[in-house]
């Protein structure tokens, strides 16, 4: 039972427990009468305390007893604290009420307690029931543990009316009396102690009530030689405490009895430590019988005494003082938890849950520390656990994808074998295993995958097993991903995506991610520590949360599964601004109605909460430390790290000692501990200081770093840095300023990085940067591996603004490797990481750099122009485009520019000045059109094309020559630029590109933008002639061949809607559906939104023309629009709209049909006027 447990009514005590029950006679027959009428089982036996002293000490082991006494002694002041009314339960200030009530219990308890006196409060009045019937014969403490102990009021007692409320005080000391008799076991050399008086008020009388009623006789030769007249002269507590001490009871029981009996009323002076009150005594006795190791028996190995501090180990110290915060992130996670539960199940809770707390507070605060506490929790209970840890010396996408990638990486899985037992998964994991596995595969196909594998490397392995193992059992006749093993990473950037289509499709292949684990059907926290780090990938982070309500597709086929996530974030308050993008991106996540988001700060710890820190650390009760806590908390303003610190330190300066003799910690009270003027960042810094050289050279270099793993510090290992680093890192891995996971060495807290990196002279960093990374830039083949490529360049991109660090030859070489490595930050959809390697290339040219180095100044400029364009950072693709123009040698060199620079005007709606350079570009290339487009002539092209069209197939155009012809190629792609292009501005233009492509094409050989050509023929077809079977032929031929090309996403996201306009007239409705469900997550694939957006309107439109199901089509919008409102795709909002008001109009479920509360819905009649004001002509037809 704990101290907090509702404690049983009064029973009728027997002995025996047989039969013939023989009833304690100072029990009243009212007690009697009432409990005979209650149901509760009464315990198996019952004996008075004396009786139970005599049995147990003659029966158990004394480790044993004492445990069982400990007991005895927690039940008993439970039952006190109700007598005088500290528990909530029993609380003499409701008698009146409790009088007038039917409850039998609460008059049995009020008739009990309230007749109770100071008298009664002796050891003879004291019953204890046990569990179990066999203590006559029993020998296991089991035998004699307490089930619950009662004190029973005397005969002598008179009508409760009468009696005053008992003083807490005289409980405490009539307590102390009480165990004093318990723990002494009736010794017979201990000093019978004579009642107490009731009312203390004749001081005179306290010598007599020490010494009248205390019998001495001589001690035995094994026992002190104390002398009988220094126990008469000795005051009651020592006394006590002395006799305890001799029996070899533990000193928490003689401090704990001694300190009860210092509660005497008669006592002039009350020391600091005298117990007097029940809930601290309660508290202690919790603590003895919880962790008796560490309360309750005696330490008497320095060492060990030391290491219960926990203050020089690796692990984490016991979490104290945060009761509130873990509280709250528990009652999160139970919420989460159940909701994903089979409980939930039955409830039919669908919806996907989502709560983000966020814990702020200043550096050291122990943020990280509460949420290890969750992460521990969560483990614990099968859930899905992410964790990632940003650093300010660390790229954040490379952090989160680490995260992903080590969560993929739990599951142990054997490629070689699908059958083997070897690491054959436990079935609720494989079951995990399987749906997330089966949600990927669903989610993307081979190229998609591929920059899946490319991000987090993990999932190849385990999607490849997955299929296999799906073979061998006959699950699956066709392979998900078929020859994925051959499948290839290389990711490449063309001007065929859009403004933001990097970032886009980033988003889009965390999305898979995301909901691949949310899938897993367990429940999932991600847990996100330093987000002042983070950078702009909160703004991922934000997406994919808000999302998670959502279903990423339009198909309402693919539903993410009941369950629920849990966010935990943590960053410092003091380096974050209020209007800053951290706190914006939380805002945000505030107004959304399917998030709840919860805001905690961390502060310093209170005086009380870091006394209770002091009393676990060092065993002692909290009377006891609470002047160290108030020494400690004026110096450290109760800062956990600090605190931490500060105790380290004066353990090590011999401030604070163990004493075997007393077998506790001693600290000189009258010191004063604010001589020691040290603040966090000194302490730490002399703390690094008095380690060994070679683990301080070690360490500044780690502190370069942030993190290390073994090939790392391998390859400084041979660069004559330190000699054996890794035997330093073990070093300080013991000292605790390191921890390690896997081959992985990091600094256990951030101070500890920071501190260490500033004992690097100021002039000493940018020379230590320099040296590492130019001994990580000759390694052989560094080029092509990105992960060292990308050390290289972190350390040189720190010093590169120092004046005369770098020589001409060695801003070459790094600008080679900034590119380098801003290609491999590339290839894995790191584009904002490639755009800062990129530009550090770019600032470490000369100024000459375009005449001496003018190859790798164009490839800088054009890969920082690419990603720029595909971040949306349109101001740097106008700035560094101006100077590649300015600076191309050969119009051939400026092809890739020209081209950026026409996608840049179209998404600036400059479209008349981006066909005026096209076409400008396209008489150089020697592609002349005119400047006036008649319908004759536009006919006449028309009927030419047709002729060379009649008899074409798939065969015809695949078994064309690759086009070689550089200039040819060129106007390819800038006519497939146009002809997009002019779809809107100049429709006419549109048959005449399309035929000189099919020309060029048929003369000089197929490309990509071929197929282009033939889809925009076909849609030409339909709307400039009647010949709507050729139209169909050369659609379908478009379909096929995008279909097979490697780059199928670009060119469907960019075609389908084109494609689908004559797919609707001429094939069946469900046809045109499925397509248009392709090109939308193609879209996203290639991150391609307002196609996508596009695509999913059309979809939703030929669901109107082509299917009769209007539910399903409004189920289809209802997923779509969020989707759209959210990219702020307006015009296809409204069209949207339209159609769903419509469909919900004819179903007439207007009240039980549902939109997000972020969306402003408008009827149909306001979106006319809409549509008239704007003159938007598609949402004049829909709507």
């Amino acid at each position: 039972m704990s101290p907090h447990d509702s404690i049983p009514d009064a029973y009728t005590p027997t002995v025996g427990g047989s039969e013939n029950q023989t009833t304690i006679p100072f029990v009243d027959n009212t007690i009697k009468l009432k409990a005979a009428s209650r149901s509760q089982a009464t315990p198996a036996m019952t004996l008075s305390l004396k009786d139970w002293i005599e049995i147990a000490s003659s029966s158990i082991s004394k480790e044993d007893y004492i445990n069982c006494a400990v007991t005895i002694a927690l039940e008993l002041v439970n039952r006190l604290c109700r007598v005088v009314g500290i528990d909530s339960t029993v609380n003499h200030d409701r008698l009146n009420s409790s009088l007038s009530s039917h409850n039998d219990s609460a008059n049995i308890e009020f008739d009990l307690f309230s007749s109770l006196r100071i008298q009664d409060v002796v050891v003879e009045n004291v019953v204890v029931s046990l569990a179990t019937n066999g203590v006559n014969n029993g020998t296991s403490c089991a035998h004699f543990m307490a089930a619950q102990v009662n004190i029973q009021p005397g005969s002598a007692s008179g009508d409760f009316f009468e009696n005053p409320q008992l003083a807490e005080r005289d409980v405490c000391y009539a307590l102390g009396r009480i165990l004093f008799e318990l723990f002494s076991q009736n010794d017979p050399f201990v000093l019978e102690i004579g009642p107490i008086d009731e009312t203390f008020e004749d001081e005179d009388s306290f010598t007599d009530l020490l010494l009248g009623d205390i019998e001495i006789t001589a001690p035995a030769p094994k026992r002190s030689s104390m002398s009988a007249q220094n126990a008469i002269k000795a005051d009651l507590p020592t006394r006590s405490k002395a006799i305890l001490q001799e029996q070899g009871l533990p000193f928490s029981i003689c401090h704990l009895i001694s300190d009860l009996l210092e509660a005497y009323s008669g006592n002039a002076f009350v020391p600091d430590t005298a117990l007097l009150h029940l809930d601290e005594v309660r508290r202690d006795l919790n603590f003895m019988k919880t962790d008796p190791q560490r309360f309750l028996f005696d330490q008497t190995s320095p060492l060990l005494a030391l290491s219960r501090t926990e203050l020089f180990n690796q692990t984490d110290t016991e979490l104290i003082g945060r009761e509130k915060e873990i509280g709250t992130l528990m009652e999160k996670a139970s919420t989460i938890s159940w909701h994903s539960s089979k409980h939930a199940e039955v409830m039919q809770t669908s919806d996907f849950l989502c709560e983000a707390i966020f814990l702020s507070g200043h550096s050291g605060a122990g943020k990280s520390r509460i949420m290890r506490e969750l992460m521990m929790h969560c483990n614990a209970n099968n859930w899905f656990v992410i964790t990632c840890k940003f650093d300010r010396l660390a790229a954040p996408l490379s952090a989160l994808l680490q995260a992903f990638d080590d969560f993929f990486g739990n599951f142990e899985i054997e490629l070689e074998n699908p059958n083997s037992n070897h690491e054959k998964m436990e079935p609720p994991l494989e079951e995990a295993f399987d749906r997330i596995s089966q949600s990927i595969a669903a989610s993307a196909d081979r190229e998609s995958f591929g920059q899946l594998c490319e991000l987090v490397p993990n999932l190849s392995p385990m999607v490849i097993y997955y299929n296999r193992r799906r073979k061998v059992q006959n699950r699956d006749t066709v392979d998900l991903f078929e020859n994925l093993d051959n499948k290839s990473r290389t990711a490449s950037i063309s001007s065929s995506g859009g403004v933001g289509s990097g970032s886009n499709r980033l988003n889009y292949l965390f999305h898979i991610i995301f909901k691949a684990v949310c899938s897993g059907g367990h429940p999932v926290t991600i847990a996100l520590d330093d987000l002042q780090w983070s950078g702009s990938i909160m703004d991922i982070i934000r997406d994919l949360v808000q999302s998670s309500g959502y279903n990423s597709s339009i198909s309402r086929e693919q539903v993410l599964s009941r369950g629920g996530l849990l966010l935990v974030g943590t960053f410092r308050d003091n380096e974050v601004a209020d209007d800053g993008f951290l706190m914006k991106q939380i805002k945000c996540m505030e107004l959304h109605e399917n998030l709840n988001v919860t805001q905690l700060f961390v502060g310093e710890l209170q005086d009380h909460d870091l006394n209770k820190m002091l009393s676990y650390m060092f065993c002692l009760p909290m009377r006891y430390t609470r002047e160290l806590a108030y020494l400690v908390h004026a110096k450290t303003r109760g800062h956990p790290l600090y605190t931490v610190e500060f105790l380290r330190s004066i353990i090590q300066k011999d401030l604070m000692l163990f004493s075997v003799k007393e077998r506790r910690w001693l600290w000189d009270d009258s010191l004063d501990l604010q001589m020691i003027s040290e603040g966090v960042v000194a302490l730490l810094t002399r703390k690094l200081r008095q380690l060994p050289h070679n683990v301080i050279e070690t360490l500044k270099i780690a502190s370069c770093f942030g993190q290390m793993n073994a090939s790392t510090i391998h390859i400084l290992d041979q660069g004559h840095f330190v000699t054996d680093m890794q035997k330093s890192l073990e070093v300080a891995l013991n000292e605790g300023i390191l921890e390690k996971a896997g081959p992985i060495f990091a600094f256990s807290h951030d101070m500890l990085q920071e501190s260490t990196y500033n004992l690097i002279a100021v002039d000493e960093r940018t020379s230590l940067h320099k040296k590492i990374g130019i001994c990580l830039a000759h390694l052989q083949g560094i080029y092509d591996n990105a992960e060292l490529s990308a050390l290289a360049v972190d350390q040189i991109n720190k010093c590169k603004n120092a004046d005369g660090v770098l020589n001409p030859v060695e801003q070459v070489l790094f600008a080679r490797l900034n590119l380098a490595a801003g290609k491999h930050a590339t290839a894995a959809s790191s584009y904002e990481q490639a755009y800062g390697y990129f530009e550090a290339g770019i600032s470490l040219l000369n100024d000459n750099a375009w005449v001496k180095q003018y190859s790798l100044c164009l490839e800088l400029y054009e890969m920082s122009v690419a990603v720029s364009f595909m971040n949306g950072k349109l101001e740097t693709v106008s700035s560094r485009l101006d100077i590649i123009l300015s600076q191309a040698r050969t119009f051939e060199d400026a092809m890739n520019s020209w081209a950026f620079r026409a996608k840049l005007l179209a998404s600036q709606e400059q479209h008349a000045l981006a066909k005026k350079e096209l076409l400008e570009i396209l008489s150089k290339l020697g592609e002349e059109f005119p400047n006036d487009y008649s319908l004759a002539h536009v006919s006449s092209q028309i009927c030419t094309i047709q002729s060379l069209l009649k008899e074409t197939t798939k065969e015809t155009i695949i078994n064309l020559p690759t086009m070689t012809d550089i200039r040819k190629l060129n106007a390819m792609r800038f006519m497939g630029l146009l002809i997009t292009l002019s779809t809107y501005s100049t429709p006419m233009l549109t048959p005449l590109l399309a035929s000189r492509m099919i020309t060029l094409s048929l003369d000089y050989g197929f490309c990509q933008d071929t197929i282009s050509g033939l889809a925009f023929m076909s849609h030409a077809l339909v709307h400039y002639s009647t010949d709507f079977q050729l139209a169909t032929q050369i659609g379908r031929i478009a379909e096929s061949l995008i279909n097979d090309n490697q780059n199928q996403h670009s060119l469907r996201a960019r075609l389908t809607q084109l494609m689908c306009t004559i797919k609707i007239f001429f094939e069946p409705g469900q046809a045109c559906v499925e397509f248009c469900l392709n090109g939308y997550n193609s879209a996203k694939i290639v991150g391609d939104v307002d196609n996508a957006m596009l695509c999913g309107m059309i979809y939703c439109i030929s669901y109107f023309v082509s299917m009769p199901d209007l539910e399903c089509l409004q189920r289809s919008l209802v997923t779509l629009m969020p989707q759209i409102s959210r990219n702020k795709r307006i015009s296809i909002l409204r069209s949207a709209m339209s159609y769903f008001n419509t469909a919900t109009f004819l179903i007439g479920n207007e009240k039980n049909c549902s939109i997000d509360a972020n969306i402003e819905m408008k009827t149909n009649i306001e979106l006319s006027e809409i549509a008239e004001q704007t003159q938007n002509t598609l949402l004049l037809v829909h709507s």
